[in-house]
């Protein structure tokens, strides 16, 4: 069906809106439209915010919001522009403890669909065939299950060293010229290729795909050198419609404004190189049903001295509370030779002021002294506010997509600050 979508208008609509040159008019009527037409906009005084006469635009009169703000009147930021019978409605994940109702219309989910497909033709161009690699269970226990013509699951359960050629002999049989998948996924394929030969001989590849995680810019540095000459597209989006960006291979996130407008607000916290952590603060353009306002998304970004976005870190729930019962930023610098032997990993956090680093080494030559040294990069970035611990295991959380976490926090985390 997704393949059958790219022939409607609503997806023709869609895309060309997706694609044209943004302006910050488009972004003003949509908020003046948002405020028009959402009851909760209206009974919070917004319409006094909007600029009158010659005065000027300023997005930052509006106020910022949160998760929480929304949570219990979700049906009041719904435009009054649709009939909600038509409505889909889906929920956030609740990783900070509590789920956000979300609604949108039904042609809006061909913006999800055409912003992918965009960055594929430019970037990579036709044809389009995929593998994909993103936490499924083919029936029966296979390896892999047809779902399309143009597309085929494979397990993400069942690599090994035993297994990998059987994958790469059905990637190359079947001629795939894009490979979809979680960057947890695609690291593990990519260290199994690495360590049989090296690079991945696949003719017809042109394409890694991933979303819906974090991809890290070890894990990118892996795949890319593995895939030398595969376009590696990361794509970053959220369930509220709100923002979505993309790097090619390790180049900087570029959001499409188009899409919804991006704000960086500085929380003072650097990385061990000094970049500025940010979180995102987003104001929908394309999602006119439930359209939010500078919407903090609890997601967080690196800036370089430029402002270049280097780096989506992820969720608040990959803050670690610290000894002081402030939150850090879980970002580690990891010396390079042991983070060799690592397969995966996952931090881990359930008393304040300690974090666990929990690694499922590739082979048996990860050792004593390489966990030491991990331990060490931990407490040097962390400042010492932090009691690390680094822990073999054999496996990670997950979650129920197959979604690899890359913090498990149990901490409420919304009782500090």
């Amino acid at each position: 069906m997704r393949d059958l979508a790219h022939f409607t208008p609503q997806y023709r609509a869609a895309r060309a809106g997706l694609e044209e040159t943004f302006t910050l008019e488009k972004l003003h009527r949509a908020i003046a439209q948002a405020i028009a037409h959402v009851p909760y906009y209206q009974s919070h005084g917004y319409a006094d915010l909007l600029p009158s006469g010659a005065e000027e635009f300023d997005i930052t009169k509006f106020p910022i919001i949160t998760k929480e703000d929304v949570i219990g009147h979700e049906e009041e930021m719904v435009s009054d522009r649709f009939f909600k019978c038509l409505f889909r409605h889906e929920k956030t994940g609740g990783s900070s403890g509590r789920s956000m109702k979300l609604f949108y219309s039904p042609t809006l989910s061909f913006a999800r669909t055409a912003q992918p497909d965009i960055l594929y033709d430019r970037y990579v161009g036709k044809p389009f065939s995929a593998a994909m690699l993103r936490g499924n269970r083919p029936a029966g226990g296979q390896i892999s299950q047809r779902i399309s013509p143009k597309r085929l699951v494979l397990s993400s359960y069942l690599m090994s060293d035993a297994t990998i050629d059987t994958y790469l002999n059905i990637i190359r049989d079947e001629g795939f010229t894009c490979l979809l998948a979680y960057p947890s996924s695609i690291t593990v394929f990519a260290h199994l290729v690495k360590d049989r030969y090296g690079v991945a001989e696949l003719p017809a590849l042109k394409a890694i795909m991933t979303s819906s995680e974090i991809f890290s810019r070890e894990d990118k540095e892996l795949v890319t050198s593995v895939f030398p000459n595969v376009t590696v597209i990361d794509f970053y989006s959220m369930s509220e419609f709100a923002t979505a960006a993309y790097s090619i291979g390790m180049g900087n996130y570029e959001f499409n404004f188009n899409y919804g407008y991006v704000e960086f607000i500085d929380t003072g916290d650097r990385t061990p190189a000094g970049n500025k952590i940010c979180e995102i603060v987003a104001t929908s353009v394309m999602n006119d049903t439930m359209p939010l306002i500078r919407y903090a998304t609890a997601d967080y970004a690196e800036l370089d001295a430029d402002g270049n976005v280097i780096n989506i870190i992820g969720r608040t729930s990959d803050y670690a509370v610290n000894k002081n019962g402030k939150l850090s930023p879980c970002i580690v610098v990891f010396s390079k030779a042991p983070m060799l032997k690592v397969l995966q990993f996952q931090y881990y956090q359930d008393t304040p002021g300690k974090v666990e680093f929990h690694v499922i080494p590739k082979g048996d030559d990860f050792n004593e002294e390489d966990r030491l040294t991990l331990v060490h990069d931990m407490e040097q970035s962390f400042a010492g506010a932090v009691d690390c611990d680094v822990k073999v295991v054999t496996e990670l959380e997950k979650t129920r997509i197959g979604k690899l976490r890359r913090m498990v926090q149990r901490l409420d985390l919304s009782k500090y600050k």
